[in-house]
């Protein structure tokens, strides 16, 4: 069973596909562009001995989870998520503690249970908090793509948009601060979260709380509030961008809409598009950043300033509404 299994659905995509055409020809001649890119989304291979590998068998708890998951990759059927936030990876040692502050994590394409749950240990490891998963679950690889797409260019929410919206809202409300950390797909989901929570009259006061950090970034657009901005001398929601490349994705992403993307953009020339095998490693040791950014500063448990956030700078189109 399929998303798109009604006659109203298939209505409504025929409807969206007229009304951003002009985006979705923008993106099909990005996609075009960098196709010579897209053999570098798996390699280097387990070229980082101090992370779990996605693509190694003994990263996993069983062979079992690892053949299922090649197997929800390659199947294309409806999945539930496995967790709403409820599922948490803890560190092995707490050296920070975590009572006034909440980390999220939303994964990537084509990502099972298993694999989001190794996403989550290794950014456990490396930040020392307990990182709560908000799962996307994958519906076979090759649809993940085209619901990114539907999600991206067709600005079509997906089915768990709001519900993690509602998520990052709760946790506003009775933590000082919530860091988003989101990778590939789940970039989409959190320029979502901004743009939401922006618009909530009610909640819009809490953004300042917010901050959001985007690897492998797929989104098009990354909005911040000028008002909010302008009074906190910084990025409101506070967001930070980390890409390869050499990363497909990153490059049809954040790279070809910097333009329209607030908050800075650290890249590294690096190929490689997975979380564990290509990003956490040099993340872990300031490589994209220069040991600069603020994310950096979170490493082993620490804890940054008022002084960490990056200078706040960005273009008019980032004002605008990209809904």
């Amino acid at each position: 069973m399929f998303p798109f299994d009604t006659p109203k659905r298939i209505k409504n995509l025929s409807r969206r596909l007229i009304h951003n055409r002009a985006a979705l020809k923008r993106d099909v001649l990005l996609v075009l562009e960098h196709l010579w890119t897209l053999p570098y989304l798996l390699s280097p291979f387990n070229s980082e001995t101090s992370t779990k590998s996605e693509l190694h068998w003994k990263s996993y708890n069983s062979l079992f989870d690892y053949i299922n998951a090649g197997f929800q990759i390659a199947v294309p059927i409806y999945r539930k998520t496995y967790s709403t936030g409820t599922l948490a990876c803890n560190p092995e040692h707490y050296t920070h503690s975590a009572e006034s502050e909440k980390w999220f994590f939303i994964n990537g394409i084509a990502t099972p249970p298993a694999v989001a749950i190794l996403n989550g240990a290794e950014l456990a490891r490396v930040f020392h908090r307990p990182i709560h998963l908000i799962h996307t679950p994958t519906f076979g690889g090759a649809w993940d793509f085209l619901d990114s797409v539907g999600a991206r260019t067709l600005r079509k929410d997906g089915e768990l948009s709001r519900p993690a919206y509602d998520l990052v809202k709760e946790a506003l409300v009775t933590h000082d601060k919530v860091v988003l950390v989101s990778h590939s797909q789940g970039t989409i989901v959190a320029s979502y979260i901004a743009r939401k929570l922006l618009k909530d009259k009610k909640y819009r006061h809490l953004a300042p709380k917010l901050e959001i950090y985007c690897i492998a970034g797929v989104a098009d657009s990354f909005r911040v509030d000028n008002q909010l901005s302008k009074q906190y001398q910084r990025g409101v929601p506070y967001v930070e961008h980390f890409v390869n490349t050499l990363d497909f994705f990153g490059r049809i992403g954040v790279l070809a809409h910097q333009d329209h993307t607030a908050g800075p953009v650290y890249c590294s020339d690096r190929k490689g598009h997975l979380l564990n095998d290509h990003y956490i490693a040099p993340l872990e040791r300031g490589e994209y950043c220069n040991q600069q950014s603020r994310f950096f500063k979170y490493v082993d448990g620490k804890q940054p300033t008022d002084k960490d956030f990056a200078h706040h700078s960005y273009h008019a189109a980032n004002l605008r509404d990209y809904t």
